[in-house]
């Protein structure tokens, strides 16, 4: 180990007990519940009053009616935050498939289904995707070639596909422009939070060898029956509470504090320090980057955080006074539309209404847009949709953005993937954005934080 000028690595403290855990969104919930479990003192401080990040919940004034900030799904192949939920107890708060099946329509009427078969992986696909409709014969054959592709790459963060859109790699492997919108960016949009032309070639590759090629249970769906904040942000506080850990809740980090080489505390914005042992920050890098010492911001090691830049989500959650469609989630092609999820019938609410949540993901055009010109696109488009919303009512209309929902996977975006250790060797980093090998999902998260927290107990 080095320090930031090169010389000899400082002395490393001979016990680390007290721990402090910067940032309660997953990243940092992971890092100190595994820090927690392995008899560390810790400490987790979140600015807001409540932890989740960017996957919180939050009770509607009008309704009463527990509102999820997004959509948030996870898929078979994501263990790790799997393997969490059930630790912390919330598991049974979720629905997962047994088997991946999704209903994808089209504003004419045309439906298909993408499902899986008890086969082995990747063949268990190549059923459905024969039937496909929404795009023609020649497209689905084509599609399987460029699969086997995706599935026989062993080294999927080569340059070759690091620094190539996964856009134009499919477009020079027979794929249309027909078969990127109506299949490949199916799966790419909500997954990766941006188009198969921005991604980069890696990005993609990843997500469908893990998700749909590698394991016939790898793209089951998953979502959260009760809020957010229920399953995870509630759930954790009390665990770790009964634990023995501390939760700081609406309290800010002004400065990681470093003397001699290492983190020796943590200052707020009222003034007080807390002593630490050691730092895990699982903040944003932008936040990261404020709270670190001047002479560091700009130093390698750090520097390339500044790099990211973020897509955003907008989410609208409609309730009508009638049942305007039977279904559990749908996906969409030809329309604005991209995914439908009867909220109603997930969270087991009653009627006679019903509460879809429209997820749009990569939503730069709709970003800018105000709740009216909102309204006036989708509630329309829903119509044709569902042609019951017709002669239904609106009783309430809620959107909810977030603007940097996810950073991108832009090609050569990985240079800006730090790792969890750092030159200060009582300083770790955790979050979605760091170097996971995953795209920025909650299990990307989860993993973060359990990186973060084995490499303390190395250190």
């Amino acid at each position: 180990m080095q320090t930031l000028d090169n010389g000899p690595a400082p002395q490393r403290p001979e016990a680390l007990t007290s721990v402090a855990v910067l940032g309660g969104g997953l990243a940092g919930m992971a890092a100190a519940w595994r820090l927690v479990d392995a008899g560390y003192r810790v400490t987790l401080v979140e600015r807001r009053p409540y932890l989740g990040g960017r996957a919180y919940s939050f009770v509607d004034r009008e309704t009463g009616q527990e509102i999820d900030n997004g959509q948030h799904v996870f898929l078979g192949c994501c263990d790790a935050y799997r393997r969490f939920l059930d630790e912390i107890g919330s598991l049974e708060l979720t629905s997962r498939q047994k088997r991946l099946r999704v209903e994808v329509r089209a504003p004419n009427g045309r439906r298909g289904i993408l499902s899986g078969l008890p086969l082995p992986a990747p063949f268990h696909l190549l059923p459905s995707l024969l039937r496909y409709p929404h795009v023609s014969v020649a497209e689905r054959l084509r599609a399987i070639p460029a699969l086997l592709l995706i599935w026989l790459e062993r080294n999927r963060e080569r340059p070759a596909l690091r620094r190539q859109s996964f856009h134009r790699w499919l477009r020079s492997h027979w794929q249309s422009e027909r078969a990127i919108d109506a299949f490949w960016d199916l799966l790419i949009i909500p997954a990766l939070n941006d188009s198969a032309e921005d991604v980069s070639a890696s990005a993609g590759f990843m997500l469908f060898q893990e998700a749909l090629l590698r394991d016939r249970n790898g793209g089951n769906i998953g979502f959260a029956r009760a809020g957010l904040s229920a399953i995870m942000g509630d759930a954790v506080r009390e665990r770790l509470t009964n634990a023995g850990a501390d939760v700081m809740l609406d309290r800010t980090a002004d400065a990681i504090v470093v003397e001699d080489g290492c983190v020796t505390g943590v200052r707020f914005t009222d003034g007080e320090t807390l002593p630490v042992d050691a730092c895990v920050s699982a903040l944003t890098p932008a936040v990261l980057l404020r709270l670190l010492p001047e002479e560091l911001r700009e130093h390698a090691a750090f520097a390339p955080a500044a790099t990211h830049t973020w897509s955003p989500i907008v989410n609208l959650h409609v309730w009508y006074d009638r049942q305007i469609a039977d279904f559990e989630f749908l996906a969409f092609v030809d329309s604005p539309v991209q995914w439908v999820f009867n909220r109603t019938e997930i969270a087991g609410l009653e009627g006679p209404g019903q509460y879809i949540t429209v997820s749009l993901s990569g939503a730069w055009e709709f970003w800018p847009m105000t709740k009216e010109a909102l309204r006036e696109t989708f509630i329309p488009e829903l119509a044709r949709l569902f042609p019951d919303a017709k002669d239904a009512e609106i009783t309430r209309f809620v959107i909810v953005k977030e603007q940097r929902a996810t950073f991108r996977s832009l090609p050569d975006g990985p240079d800006n993937r730090l790792p969890s250790a750092t030159p200060l060797p009582n300083l770790f980093l955790a979050g979605d954005w760091t170097d996971t090998g995953w795209p920025a999902t909650m299990e990307s998260a989860v993993r973060s934080g359990n990186i973060a927290a084995e490499a303390v107990r190395k250190c």
